[in-house]
Order: C-alpha cells, then structure tokens, then sequence
C-alpha cells in the first residue's frame, strides 16, 4: 500500500506529528492511503492514524467467521462525535492527493427505517460528494461511520449498544440497552450489571437494529444480492465480529457485562458470572419447533412461519423435563425449538443441546440451526435437565 508523506506548509494541514525534518519549522507525518474521518467534533481536527477507516463485511454474506473476507470497498470507523456545528469530513488519502468529502444533496434522515435497521435514533443516509461541508450530528455519543465509495453512499448512526438474545431477559424480540459511560472523544464503555443470562445465544446489537442497508440489488454470487453493513458483534465475548454467528452462554447466572471502546484500538468485551440463580422450572413452557422443513396446518410448506407441535413437558423427579414430537420431516431444511409463538421466550439450536439417538448423525449445524440431511418421518425427545441446564435431543427415523 502507498504512503502519504504529507509536508504540513505545503498541504495547508496540521498533522499530528510522527517525524521531524531537520527544518524545525516543517513537520511531517506518514499516512497509509485510505480513507480518514477528521473535524473538530472529533478527537482528531487533523488526519490521524487511530481515525482510519477499514474495510468490513458485507452482511449479506454472514454470519461471519475470522477467516471470511471483507468487502473492500465498504468502511467503516466507530468514532465518538460531539453535537454541533464542528462535525467532520470524510477524508481520502491517495500519495499527495488530498479529497475532503461531506454529505450530498440526498444524505438525510431515514424517516422509516427497515424492521431490521436502527430505530429510535440519529440514523442518516445518502451520498457523499467532493466538499468541505460538514457531517453532525445533534447528540454527543458514539457513532457508526460507513462509506461504500464504490456506490458513492455514506452513512452515520447514533450507537446505543444492547443484549439480545434467548439467554436474555428479553428474547430474541428486544435488546436489553447497556448503560452508557460519561461523553468521551477518545473511549468510552457500555455495562450491564447484575443481568440474569439462561443457557442459550445471543450477541450485541446496536440502536435496535441488525444492519444498515445501502444497495439492494448488487450481485454478490449465488444468489446472494445486496451490499448491507452489520450493526452486531457476535462469534465470541473475546473475539468479536461485525454479523459474527450467536454467542453461546453455557452457564446460567447473574452477570456483569462490559463492551469498552478506545479511538484507534476498537471494542473489547467482557461477561463476568456474579452470582447463582435457582433452576428454571420449565412446567408451563410450551415448546414447539419452528423451521422449514415440515407442512403447515393448511398443507402448504412451513418457511419459519407456523409452529409444529407446541406442547407442556412431562416432568419428571421435580426438575427433568421431556417434550415428544412424532413429526414428518419433508424437506432438507433446518428448524429450532422455540417457547410459545414468537421469539421472546427460550429457543434452542443444535449447539445448545447434545445429540443422542439413532438419527443422531442425520442432524448438523447450520449457524445455530438444526440441519436435517435426511428426510422421513422421526420421532425428536428435546429433554432439559434444570438442575444442570443440559438439553438433550434423542432422534430415531421411525
């Protein structure tokens, strides 16, 4: 990659300083190429290195994993802005080649965000051009800067980080929102303490939503289409990536939660177990599986849309309890088992349980799901064990 060495007199700027000439009066400084949020509502009123901006995934092709590879053309930079005039431009750094670009003619406030965008919050989107108008924004917070520059769109959105998940109090229907630290241009943390978290998965998210959408139509291969930017972190507390898979909670308790930002370093997270809470009692849980791989009521193919067999367990020796499902498996689909009808009680997927059986090998993962390989009727016993908070799946192709 090419570097800019940037002489501040002749550029007309005022780097931060990384070598001196031997001219006392001209400093200089050394800049990868890319592409540089800078403006006095920033940290950073000049270019420096801790405000560049990266490459990230595109959301369509999640989930994520380490080895996955990044839309080179999207970017994206956390960044901390205050309210007010001062703002920031988008800065592209090319050899000597300076361009300041600021918000289009078009860059406003999304009035009806998607089901799965921000909501609630600053959230402005549009193009960019070649000016030194200024990005602002009307709270001091942190927010998510994103720039496609082949599209030529930019987006910016206030982040107000949360939990969700079937671990959490909440389900998979709303995030419970961390508490934000004091304003800071340079770092600034979210907590959540004594947060009760059941086995199961969930991730961080931001603002309510999943992603940010910039294009609808652009043909990534195999029928993936669009060009989106994720707005949660899953894989792992200690590895965190943007649209990664669910993260795991494995033991049930009480929890403090930490997801702390530094300008330049980026986020990291920590979950802390406190504290006990006594065994789940499951009796008026009615669990049903939801998926795709069955018919409906009406006869027509289920696409996520309709349980099948949503029952009371049968409990056994006060804290065992056992739900039995004879159903057709028609198609190689995946499924889950869900609590009552919507996603704001318990759901469990195939890394939360252990496989018994004689079908057990015919059942896979699939980003959380189960993946059925071999269609036929079956006969499932989901079991949950309370006092350890072990699921069990015991499967026979009848």
């Amino acid at each position: 990659m090419m570097m800019a060495i940037l002489a501040l007199i002749a550029m007309g700027f005022t780097l931060n300083s990384c070598k001196k000439s031997s001219d006392t009066t001209t400093t200089t400084v050394i800049l990868l190429d890319g592409y540089y949020v800078k403006g006095a509502g920033t940290a950073y009123a000049d270019l420096n290195p801790n405000a560049m901006m990266n490459s990230t995934y595109n959301e369509v092709l999640n989930p994520v994993l380490p080895t996955s590879t990044k839309r080179a053309q999207l970017m994206e930079l956390y960044i901390p802005v205050k309210a007010g005039t001062d703002g920031f431009n988008i800065v592209k750094v090319a050899g000597s080649v300076i361009k300041v670009y600021g918000p289009g003619t078009d860059y406003a406030q999304v009035t009806a965000p998607t089901t799965d965008e921000p909501h609630g919050v600053f959230f402005k989107r549009g193009t960019y051009v070649e000016t030194t108008n200024k990005f602002t924004v009307d709270t001091n917070g942190m927010y998510h800067v994103v720039i496609d520059y082949d599209l030529g769109k930019v987006s910016v959105t206030r982040v107000k980080w949360g939990m969700i998940g079937a671990a959490t109090p909440h389900g998979w229907t709303s995030s419970t929102e961390m508490t934000e630290s004091a304003f800071s241009l340079t770092s600034m943390s979210w907590s959540l303490t004594g947060l009760t978290l059941t086995k199961g998965t969930w991730k961080y998210r931001y603002s309510s939503g999943w992603k940010i959408i910039f294009d609808t139509v652009f043909d990534n291969g195999g029928g993936k289409l669009g060009i989106k930017v994720n707005t949660n972190f899953g894989f792992g507390v200690d590895t965190l990536l943007p649209g990664g898979h669910d993260i795991t909670n494995s033991v049930q308790g009480v929890y403090t939660s930490t997801l702390a930002y530094t300008l330049g370093s980026g986020y990291k997270a920590t979950l802390t177990k406190t504290g006990n809470i006594p065994p789940v009692d499951y009796s008026t849980f009615k669990m049903g599986i939801i998926g795709n791989v069955y018919l409906k009521l009406d006869g027509t193919q289920a696409n996520w849309d309709e349980n099948f067999g949503t029952s009371l367990p049968v409990v056994t020796g006060g804290t065992t309890y056992t739900w039995t499902y004879t159903i057709d498996i028609n198609a190689a689909g995946d499924f889950k088992f869900r609590q009552g009808f919507d996603w704001s009680g318990k759901s469990i997927g195939f890394g939360d349980v252990t496989m018994a059986g004689p079908a057990a090998a015919n059942f896979s993962d699939d980003g959380g799901n189960f993946k059925v390989s071999v269609i036929g009727n079956y006969t499932l016993f989901l079991q949950i064990d309370a006092t350890t908070e072990n699921y069990t799946v015991t499967a026979t192709k009848n």
